[in-house]
């Protein structure tokens, strides 16, 4: 075979791998953020291709463990994706090496701290705690984006198109629930509301969410990682500059503990 049409089909071949490997993962997202088991058909009509191609990546992931089928027609996700999420989380230092700073910034301020990262139009809870110590750590979407604080200081670090296009996605998932008057009315409002609160890279959102709260985000940009944002909220015990303070100190504590990671 000459070299020009060796290296066309090497291309080929490349790109054909990479789409199945896009396509399976695409798969198992639906699966996972379906609120019930889904058919082969209904997969194939979210994910934009044809029935016959869904069907020959599930069988592949029910092999691997990944898929499971609980009737006849359905699928749903299997005890691998778990296993597959427990294992990375274990290993990302941004969850391995953080949570005992944003515990620690829960309690010096007297409100629940969040740090997050954004995927897609999903908030990632790397870890939540309140002031008492409680937390959890590894909780992936589950909550609007338009009232995430964290998630919405994340968005404002993208192009325009990228956080409308996930503002519109989060609000097709989740809703659009407006809890106070100050809630905006849409993804356009959204996003040039948070744009007008921003200010010294520190986004205020009080009262969108819950009357009366206080809640306020700062990015943590360490490089080698993925960006993440650190988020305090709560109705405030203390005055408003003391939790600025916090926010920042543990914004830089984080980047620096974060970027001694080997």
């Amino acid at each position: 075979m000459p070299g020009d049409a060796r290296r066309k089909l090497t291309l080929r071949i490349t790109q054909y791998e990479s789409d199945v490997l896009a396509n399976g993962l695409d798969i198992l997202r639906i699966l996972a953020e379906a609120e019930t088991p889904l058919t082969a058909t209904a997969i194939a009509e979210r994910v934009g291709l044809h029935v016959s191609n869904v069907s020959r990546t599930l069988r592949v992931l029910m092999r691997s463990g990944y898929v499971r089928k609980p009737t006849y027609h359905s699928f749903a996700p299997d005890v691998g994706v778990l296993a597959l999420a427990g294992s990375a989380a274990d290993r990302l230092p941004a969850i391995r090496l953080t949570r005992t700073m944003v515990q620690a910034a829960a309690r010096r301020s007297g409100l629940s701290a969040s740090l997050a990262a954004l995927h897609n139009d999903q908030v990632l809870y790397l870890h939540r705690s309140q002031p008492d110590g409680a937390t959890v750590s590894g909780v992936a979407g589950g909550f609007p984006l338009h009232r995430s604080v964290v998630g919405l200081r994340l968005l404002l670090d993208l192009p325009k198109t990228r956080a409308l296009a996930a503002l519109a996605r989060a609000a097709r998932r989740y809703g659009w629930e407006r809890p106070t008057p100050t809630t905006p009315a849409d993804p356009a409002a959204c996003l040039a509301a948070a744009r007008q609160r921003l200010h010294g890279g520190i986004l205020r959102t009080d009262h969108w969410d819950t009357p009366g709260d206080f809640a306020l985000a700062l990015g943590v940009k360490a490089v080698g990682h993925p960006a993440l944002a650190i988020a305090l909220d709560g109705a405030s015990p203390q005055a408003a500059e003391d939790s600025l303070a916090v926010l920042r100190s543990t914004a830089t504590a984080l980047t620096t503990i974060l970027e001694q990671d080997p």
